[in-house]
């Protein structure tokens, strides 16, 4: 279990058992994610004001920050109630009066109704194209131009753009943007430092996912809402913020499949059905922030897992129960497996041959059509993004006795990695489409002719395998990911399900994954230059 004696924000118990928190049923939770190959990333779990225990997923660590998807949905809403708190809007203000430039030349009746509080609660009646231009930089005039399906403020529907919109509502009435905004208000007194959010291209944070953060950072954020806002006893979010946050207010049962996704929806915090009494903040790929209301106890996940209800499902089968009414029990260690690394293996004759040598790999025609091209980051981190880089070329290597060094051009953005050829991971820092990764990376000769470099980039869900095969002075690269983007494209056909309601265009979406998938992970075929 990695900890420290002392926290810079909450006492960290010195034992879980110390504060009603069963060590044993961690562990066991920890065991049942393994032996059901969930992907575990991190947890913290607090428990009367201390921290009872931690544990990371070599080689993701406590200093590192991981993408949150759809709990920076949960933040945007922070950011409005501020906003309300010093009297810029309120929940009931309408999106046109702050907006009047929208309104065009035909009356529309929805668009004059549409609320505040219907973008917090996903009645905006509005459905957005999954194929919303995101290089464009007219995000906001897209999505007011998208098609209705609701008189606002009727029918919930999962819309992250709705949270984009209230990002600009940040930016034009406080006359600054939203990481400026909350930076004193929230991330300061939190003690958050370093945050990153994904803007659009006019730099308006995407609201609904996009935010990087650390996993004590979030659980910082969940304590703080666990406690009515209060932190380090200073009272940091309006109390009554709070409360309207995490209550019931939208209906969500016609709208999911997933039984903790139909019991109620406040202003980006979710009701759950495994513990009634309890709330969350969640993100695609398990990034969960969960308050047992009558328990004093949270529970802070990160991961890469993509049965999201299947994962809620096992922490409900260990919480509450882990929970002790007493000190009682033995304490047993706690810590999640780490990830296997390849093997040191034998080099081959063909380092000399390849060394410093250009590749100049072939641009695959169906995945840029698409809009995806293939990158070194995983497809589910440029999935949302509006600058998706990609297209891996003029590549080289230069092999050292432990390692070796690959560089590659992906867009306008040339990036530099050490690979460890000796079973250890090389550390390096990346950026690609404009977003700042760390990376960790090894490789192997898996045979005379065939080199497999496995890189993760740590912020992100999944990592990323490439395996270049060599004949020649010809070079063919085969892109795949762990977990697999076919894996995650199943999950996929049931995120379309919720988010797009009109059924031919749903059916459509839902039978083409199947035949898209294979095209996203495209091979790429070069030349050996020299």
């Amino acid at each position: 279990m990695q900890v420290k004696e002392k926290a810079d924000w909450l006492e960290r118990a010195k034992t879980p058992e110390e504060v009603g928190v069963s060590s044993k049923e961690v562990k066991a939770f920890v065991d049942h994610c393994m032996e059901l190959n969930k992907e575990l990333h991190s947890f913290i779990i607090i428990r009367h004001g201390k921290i009872a225990c931690e544990a990371y997923r070599e080689p993701l660590g406590r200093e590192h920050k991981h993408m949150m998807y759809s709990v920076s949905k949960s933040f945007t809403s922070t950011a409005i109630g501020f906003a309300v708190s010093e009297g810029y809007l309120t929940v009931d203000t309408r999106v046109i009066d702050i907006f009047p430039e929208l309104r065009g030349k035909k009356p529309d009746e929805y668009l004059e109704e549409m609320t505040v509080e219907d973008l917090l609660t996903m009645r905006s009646g509005k459905e957005v194209s999954v194929f919303l231009d995101r290089t464009s930089d007219t995000w906001l005039e897209d999505i007011m131009a998208s098609r209705w399906i609701s008189e606002p403020g009727t029918e919930f529907l999962y819309i992250s753009e709705n949270m984009y919109v209230l990002c600009c509502i940040i930016h034009k009435l406080c006359g600054m943007s939203v990481m400026e905004y909350l930076k004193p208000r929230l991330f300061d007194p939190l003690g958050i430092e370093d945050p990153f959010w994904e803007t659009c291209p006019k730099g308006i944070e995407a609201g609904g996912w996009g935010m990087m953060i650390k996993t004590e950072d979030l659980a910082k954020y969940i304590y703080c809402y666990s406690q009515g806002g209060r932190f380090n006893g200073k009272q940091v979010i309006p109390e009554d913020w709070v409360k309207a946050s995490v209550c019931y207010h939208a209906d969500t049962e016609a709208a999911n499949n997933d039984s903790d996704s139909k019991v109620g929806y406040g202003y980006c915090f979710w009701r759950n059905a495994g513990y009634e009494n309890s709330y969350r903040a969640d993100g695609m790929f398990c990034q969960f922030g969960i308050v047992f209301e009558d328990l004093d106890a949270c529970f802070i996940s990160t991961g890469g897992e993509v049965n999201e209800q299947g994962m809620r499902d096992v922490i409900w089968e260990h919480f509450p129960k882990a929970f002790l009414e007493e000190n009682t029990g033995e304490t047993v260690e706690i810590s999640i497996p780490a990830y296997e690394r390849l093997p040191e293996k034998s080099r081959s004759a063909l380092e000399q041959r390849l060394d410093g040598k250009s590749m100049k790999l072939s641009k695959p025609i169906a995945v840029n059509i698409a809009g995806y091209p293939t990158s070194v980051v995983p497809l589910p981190a440029l999935f949302m993004e509006s600058d998706k880089a990609g297209n891996i070329s003029d590549l080289s290597f230069r092999f050292y006795e432990k390692d070796c060094v690959m560089t590659w051009t992906e867009g306008d953005e040339i990036n530099s990695i050490k690979i460890g050829l000796d079973g250890e991971y090389r550390w390096d820092d990346i950026v690609i489409g404009k977003i700042p990764y760390h990376t960790c990376a090894t490789g192997c000769w898996n045979t005379d002719s065939e080199l497999e470099v496995h890189i993760r980039c740590i912020e992100v869900v999944s990592e990323r395998i490439l395996t270049f095969k060599f004949n020649g002075d010809n070079v063919v690269m085969r892109p795949s990911s762990n977990p697999s983007i076919g894996v995650m494209a199943e999950t996929l056909k049931e995120t379309v399900k919720a988010v797009i309601k009109q059924p031919l265009i749903q059916s459509a979406v839902t039978k083409a994954l199947p035949k898209v998938v294979p095209l996203i992970d495209a091979v790429q075929r070069g030349k050996i230059k020299g």
